[in-house]
């Protein structure tokens, strides 16, 4: 099928989950890139803010809000779909700790809401041109070969399929999964879902995934308390170093593989731009490692007034990663650079070190 995937300036993009640490920076970068933004929330309410501050920095009419309060709903973006060019779907559960119920919680809703927003696409999209989907390096390092191949560098050729017949284990004999399991399999569970629809059904726009490993940076509406930190951001676990809650740097990362949230945002934006190129990729986004100890140094050079605040630890002792993540495709094929961790770092203590 002939793909006619170059959007024009000003081209309307709908992005789900604008609300979100991620989302917030798609929209943002679709906006910086000149286009017009249709954004999708649970509440309308909920994008009041983020809507006042796109408009103080676009003018108006570059952004709409579109409540959706359900993504597992059928049908529920047939309408949304009929009006734009793009689409960056970035909305899915992201629930680490208290799972009582995987399938149902995180499980259902990461699948269903992709396949919703594809279907939508494919069925009332006849403008649709590019679609590009927010996955996770979850859905490509796997525990056993993280564990049984030191030094294994993972690539977008690797699945983390293990993930969900773990997850399975568990459940079927009753037993509360570990921590982020459930987030992990969703991820897998739902691309492989994505990649599965566009093999069966041919669509005739553009199909893309960004997969970011532990994504880190400041948030788009800048918080008047610790409060407001989404609760969905991996950029907690940074401000609570930042404000002193976190005290034991030392303490190893979930993932030792970051990102810039800018960078990842950048990254939908020129999956879109270069549909043709992108087209049927997948995109490991990913700066390199870090660990808490390298950010507290960071922190604790730049605001000497906060180093009573911000823990030591023991300076200068850095984690090894035992394994690798390779984000280098996504600057071969699309170009995009990374900012450095230091870079990272700062800008986001920047925004939160008054909390």
């Amino acid at each position: 099928m002939t793909l006619t995937s170059v959007l024009e300036p000003g081209s309307r993009v709908l992005v789900t989950g604008v609300t979100g640490y991620i989302g917030a920076h798609v929209a943002h970068q679709f906006l910086k890139a000149g286009y017009v933004v249709i954004g999708t929330t649970r509440k309308v309410a909920n994008a009041e803010t983020l809507k006042n501050q796109f408009e103080s920095e676009f003018g108006q009419g570059k952004f709409e809000i579109a409540e959706v309060a359900d993504i597992e709903t059928e049908g529920v973006f047939d309408e949304l779909v009929k009006g734009v060019q793009g689409i960056a779907h970035v909305a899915s559960p992201v629930v680490i700790n208290d799972v009582t119920d995987p399938q149902h919680q995180v499980l259902n809703p990461a699948r269903n809401g992709t396949l919703n927003i594809l279907k939508a696409a494919h069925s009332h999209g006849k403008n649709v041109k590019n679609v590009v989907v927010t996955s996770s390096v979850a859905s490509v390092a796997s525990e056993s070969v993280r564990t049984s191949q030191p030094g294994y560098v993972f690539t977008e050729e690797d699945w983390n399929d293990e993930a969900i017949t773990v997850l399975k284990q568990f459940t079927s004999t009753g037993q509360t999964s570990p921590p982020g399991l459930a987030y992990v399999a969703s991820k897998n569970e739902a691309e492989r879902s994505l990649w599965k629809f566009k093999q069966e059904n041919n669509p005739a726009f553009t199909l893309t995934t960004i997969l970011p490993s532990f994504v880190l940076g400041p948030q788009l509406v800048s918080p008047k308390s610790r409060q407001d930190v989404s609760k969905g951001s991996s950029s907690a676990y940074l401000v609570n170093y930042v404000i002193g809650e976190s005290t034991d740097p030392q303490q190893p990362p979930f993932a030792p593989f970051f990102v810039d949230v800018t960078d990842v945002a950048r990254a939908h934006v020129l999956a879109v731009e270069q549909g043709e190129k992108a087209n049927g990729q997948r995109y490991i986004a990913s700066a390199g490692t870090f660990d808490f100890q390298r950010i507290v140094d960071y922190l604790r050079e730049a605001y000497p007034a906060k180093q009573s605040t911000i823990a030591e630890g023991i300076p200068g002792k850095y984690i090894t990663a035992t394994f690798g993540i390779d984000g280098s495709k996504l600057t071969r094929d699309l170009g995009l650079v990374y900012t450095d961790l230091k870079t990272t770092t700062l800008n986001t203590g920047a925004q939160f070190i008054n909390l």
